[in-house]
């Protein structure tokens, strides 16, 4: 009995050890210049690598908390903990399913797929999968991505991690290292039209959920009764949101967004990203 449990604490001794070596070699070869927004919070760099203190502070911890997981110290890591260690330090597949498996005791999970996915006609996804214009993505009433072009990975990298549109840009620590003048170029139109259609798909249980994970967030919550909130059920294309954008440093970029309804699928938005004043190419 006794060799048997000393030969299960090895065990997970080493399973520890590993999840420490993947994240010290994940954070040594990372390319700060992937991450939008990185140089205007941090200052230039010039080498590869990303303190453990810069990842904690991206992902919303504490360095304490961050350098736990990094230890290969047991606790309660959430989700979204995790999910964000994997972006910021752009953890390989195999890499993210040895810290996930170590850390959680079972396999990742994957994000929500919309129901909506298999209705979309293939004209549409082709049109939106091969423009190679602007950045354009295809989303339902709820914020999930339902299809989205190369061009869209260049603007926002983490849509490819299937991520839901409102809860990034308003409850994700990195959305506010990239969005410039987060709060009132972003978060308020944004939390203006989730709260339309709150009301208008009352009875959606994945949009309570959204809406539900938007308000645990403190300044979110906050700016939902906002005495200055916008009336609005789309993006103004007339208004240009500021950005930085990743491999261009501390330079500020501006973007419009319009916003368009297939005929096909009235309850989703076609979004394209239209540079502002040439900004982006």
């Amino acid at each position: 009995m006794i060799d048997r449990y000393w030969n299960v604490m090895k065990t997970d001794a080493a399973e520890l050890s590993t999840v420490t070596r993947v994240l010290r070699q994940a954070r040594a070869r990372c390319d700060t210049s992937n991450i939008p927004g990185f140089t205007a919070t941090f200052g230039e760099r010039s080498t590869l690598g990303i303190t453990q203190e810069e990842t904690a502070r991206l992902a919303g911890v504490s360095r304490r908390w961050y350098n736990a997981l990094e230890s290969g110290r047991p606790a309660n890591y959430s989700d979204g903990f995790l999910q964000a260690v994997r972006r910021i330090l752009d953890l390989k597949a195999d890499e993210w399913d040895i810290v996930y498996r170590v850390t959680r005791g079972r396999a990742p999970t994957e994000a929500p797929v919309s129901p909506l996915t298999a209705l979309v006609p293939d004209a549409v996804r082709e049109l939106v999968e091969h423009s190679q214009t602007w950045a354009l993505y295809l989303s339902d009433h709820r914020w999930d991505v339902l299809a989205y072009n190369a061009k869209t990975l260049e603007v926002f990298p983490w849509m490819m991690y299937g991520l839901n549109v409102m809860e990034w840009a308003l409850t994700w620590p990195e959305a506010r290292t990239q969005l410039i003048g987060w709060q009132d170029e972003w978060a308020l139109p944004m939390i203006a039209q989730l709260r339309v259609h709150a009301e208008q798909y009352g009875s959606d249980q994945r949009l309570q959920a959204v809406i539900s994970t938007v308000r645990s967030d403190p300044a979110a919550r906050k700016l939902w009764d906002a005495p200055n909130l916008p009336n609005m059920t789309h993006p103004e294309s007339h208004r240009p949101r500021r950005l930085y954008l990743r491999r261009e440093g501390g330079k500020e970029f501006s973007v419009q967004f319009l916003a368009f309804t297939p005929a096909e699928l009235p309850s989703c938005r076609l979004m394209a990203i239209k540079p502002s004043g040439g900004d982006v190419s």
